[in-house]
């Protein structure tokens, strides 16, 4: 009936539409007369009333030393338990840490080949072992039913783990898993990058196989048996339970632990920082490259931790309104994200590296564009806005929602404590963040970001991206520093995706 008449009286198909496409406007024009267009500022809005919960009552101290962190979540029918070592890749001599793990992933040293394995299945359980610079975290997931079981699985895992003789530890990562093609992709960028930061540092040295056997044979386990004692370990438990007896079952699976001599701390030396640019580059056959750009960041010290985190967020972290998103995405629409990534350490260097991705006609671009508001922020003081909305996230948003969930704090709260031995600093970041001054934003920036340093890491379609035509006038790929190929890495075997 579409340009004339219906038989039962209705309009014609192309004046009835342009009355409901005037009608939806005229909706949308009361809706939006109904909008309160004032600052957030000014509309007296209440003040966020959040409160961390009191960790004092989560706390479940034994008489071994062992700190635990018990807290209901009833969120799903599961309980996490998740423990955290003072233990990483930078102690003990080259290949133990890897052998460490390999241990902790067999599982308890009294049960046979493949029953640990076997249990978890059974359980539908989740269970991994992650090895940092500093620290190593081991998490178990199960149903609330096999909850006690895994408890006892996991108390006898970290007590005993299964070493193996003659240095057997579990291979890392492959280059392609499942059909990801780590090596070809942001993954390998990060390698590079952190290959190169590193090198022969505690946090990146590699073992050769005489150091892998020495390891296997009984290095690594005298470095679990020095290392993995209650006193320098916390354990965060958090599930559907009562916590009456999640406590009681704590302290049951644990107390027989032997406590021994908690370890010094360990001071990590500082990485040696380059005094030009330089770039390193992986050939992949893909449909875009990946970018990281960074350096060292050397231990933070309190007082400038809460100016850096601020500055942090204004120029790229977290969230889709950073100078490096707006920039770079809902300007120009050329990558999906480019974000900082400041990874303090605790006793060592960690690094700031600010990442990102796209086609290969806008790889050059990206890395112009990062530069810039790498410059941008060292130059200029942030605006009263950008300060704003940035303190407001960091303590309403990303601060609370580390305490958000039973899970959350009981995690937050064990970490802490590994770290610091109290509190304080969780329950002073919210007035320390309050508190930073744009003055102090800027020499954050100026001290902790140093643009002509950096390394720039790129993986990809490497000729694609030094032959596309310039969107901007942005410069070639070696105008950022010398130009390093990095041999084996990232290079493209695997078929485009």
């Amino acid at each position: 009936m579409t340009g004339r008449a219906s038989r039962r009286g209705g309009l014609p198909g192309r004046v009835a539409r342009s009355l409901a496409v005037a009608g939806a406007l005229a909706l949308l024009a009361g809706g939006a007369a109904a909008q309160d267009w004032r600052h957030p500022r000014e509309m007296g809005l209440p003040e966020p009333a959040f409160q961390r919960p009191d960790p004092s009552e989560m706390r479940l101290e034994l008489d071994n030393g062992l700190v635990a962190y018990v807290a209901r979540d009833a969120r799903a029918p599961l309980v996490t338990f998740t423990a955290y070592a003072g233990a990483g890749s930078g102690h003990g001599a080259p290949g133990e840490i890897s052998e460490v793990a390999a241990a902790l992933r067999r599982g308890p040293a009294a049960l046979d080949d493949g029953a640990f394995q076997a249990a978890l299945e059974r359980m539908a359980a989740l269970y991994s072992v992650r090895v940092g610079h500093e620290e190593t975290e081991v998490v178990l997931e199960v149903g609330v039913e096999d909850a006690w079981e895994a408890l006892e699985l996991l108390s006898a895992t970290l007590k005993a783990p299964s070493f193996r003789q003659g240095g057997n530890s579990a291979p890392t990562r492959a280059a392609t898993v499942e059909g990801i093609d780590y090596a070809s992709s942001l993954d390998g960028a990060v390698t590079l990058f952190e290959d190169r930061l590193y090198g022969d540092h505690p946090f990146g040295r590699g073992a050769t196989a005489a150091e892998r056997e020495a390891a296997g044979s009984g290095g690594a386990a005298e470095l679990h048996g020095r290392m993995w004692v209650p006193g320098n370990l916390t354990l965060a438990v958090a599930g559907d339970f009562q916590e009456a007896e999640a406590r009681r079952r704590v302290s049951e699976a644990l107390a027989d632990w032997r406590s021994g001599d908690v370890p010094d701390p360990v001071s990590f030396p500082s990485v040696a920082a380059p005094t030009s640019r330089t770039v390193l580059t992986g050939d992949a056959d893909k449909l875009q490259g990946w970018v990281v750009i960074g350096h060292e960041l050397p231990v933070v010290p309190g007082d400038d931790e809460a100016a850096l985190h601020v500055m942090d967020y204004i120029l790229g972290a977290y969230h889709l309104d950073s100078r490096l998103f707006r920039e770079s995405r809902e300007l120009r629409g050329l990558t999906n994200d480019n974000s900082s990534f400041l990874e303090p350490g605790i006793r060592g260097p960690g690094t700031y590296t600010f990442r990102t991705y796209g086609r290969p006609e806008a790889v050059r671009l990206l890395v112009d564009i990062t530069f810039r508001e790498l410059e941008r922020i060292r130059e200029t003081r942030p605006t009263e806005e950008e300060i704003f909305v940035a303190k407001g996230a960091l303590v309403d948003g990303l601060w609370a929602t580390r305490y958000a969930t039973g899970l959350d704090a009981a995690r937050s709260y064990a970490r802490e404590w590994l770290r610091r031995g109290d509190h304080s600093w969780s329950a002073t970041y919210p007035e320390r963040i309050r508190a930073v001054t744009a003055e102090e934003i800027q020499a954050a920036a100026r001290s902790y970001i140093h643009p002509e340093r950096m390394i720039v890491s790129v993986v990809g379609p490497l000729e694609e991206i030094r032959a596309a035509p310039a969107l901007e006038s942005e410069p070639p790929l070696d105008a950022w520093g010398r130009v390093e190929p990095a041999a084996g890495r990232g290079s493209g075997a695997s078929a485009r995706r």
